[in-house]
């Protein structure tokens, strides 16, 4: 179609190069990774420790907390943050103590989930403004190196959503962070593509994230960083035959630290010889000690580097 254009135009036939990859692959994967923790999770009243005489601002915050309602609960948010970043700054020239700076963050992180659930979707434009400015970080079971080289490389944008919870609102601003110890694996709360999350205790449920678009580059790009491998894999196939509607197949576990390391030209041989050497040699662990050490180390050179969970049941 594009010669005929250009032949009946009489232009010179363009080169033309098309790039179909990602629209092709990408939504045949899905990285499924559960939240490990809430960085705001212990902030909680039992985390309070306010002093018989606290400075007049954190006095003020409490007041606020305490007194909130739905009528002023915009004016209180608005309020909470201006005093907090007046207390950092006080913090900062010496003026209050570590004490009176986390009984800070703690009454602001109370008064802004307060306030989020009293006014529910109103003022939206106004809490995104200052959801920006306080957004929870949630961090997440997997490596951004490993699953999601393109958006550290080149900004690509992953879909993300939970994958429960579907039915109740989530109204927390987020950002996620990965558990390599890169201070890069990190996506950031972006208020012209903003994700929300649910406010969600882990310790009580668990809460699975759904990265999306994920099936073109991603796995080949990937690379071990910090002894990361590719995650546990299958596939997923649908049939409404199934007592389910889908069946499970083909599972794929990911390499253990071991294999990795023998990929990244290390020997392990040696490595293990090594450890046992020593641990053997050493005089300030009995035979019991020894066994249990060289137990554990074998299980953790045959396991993933990934974080364990333990199962919860979803209330």
């Amino acid at each position: 179609m594009l010669k005929t254009i250009a032949n009946q135009k009489k232009e010179i036939e363009p080169d033309i190069f098309i790039e179909s990859g990602r629209y092709i692959a990408a939504s045949h994967a899905v990285l499924v990774a559960p939240v490990l923790e809430l960085f705001s999770q212990e902030y909680t009243e039992n985390t309070l420790f306010l002093k018989e005489k606290n400075p007049p601002l954190i006095a003020e915050l409490y007041d606020l907390y305490k007194s909130i309602k739905p009528s002023n609960a915009l004016e209180y948010l608005h309020d909470s943050i201006d005093h907090m970043e007046s207390l950092l700054t006080l913090f900062d020239l010496g003026y209050i103590d570590l004490q009176d700076r986390s009984n800070t963050e703690v009454l602001v992180n109370l008064i802004i989930k307060k306030a989020i659930r009293m006014l529910g979707d109103k003022h939206y434009s106004e809490i995104l403004d200052i959801q920006e400015r306080v957004q929870e970080r949630y961090l997440v079971n997997f490596s951004m190196f490993q699953s999601l080289p393109d958006y550290w490389g080149i900004n690509q944008t992953f879909p993300v959503m939970p994958l429960d919870r579907l039915d109740e609102p989530p109204n927390r601003s987020a950002s996620l962070w990965d558990i390599t110890c890169d201070s890069d694996g990190e996506i950031s709360f972006n208020l012209d593509n903003p994700l929300f999350l649910h406010d969600v205790d882990v310790n009580e449920r668990n809460y699975f994230l759904g990265f999306f678009l994920v099936g073109a580059y991603q796995e080949v790009l990937g690379m071990k960083h910090n002894l990361f491998t590719h995650p546990t894999e299958a596939i997923i196939r649908i049939d409404d035959k199934e007592l389910k509607g889908y069946r499970i197949e083909d599972l794929l576990e990911s390499q253990c630290i071991q294999d990795i390391l023998e990929d990244l030209d290390y020997d392990v041989r040696e490595i293990q010889d090594n450890l046992n050497e020593r641990i053997e040699n050493s005089p300030l662990i009995n035979e019991k000690e020894r066994k249990h050490i060289l137990g554990e180390i074998y299980l953790f050179l045959n396991d993933n580097g990934y974080l364990k969970t333990i199962g919860k049941e979803n209330h």
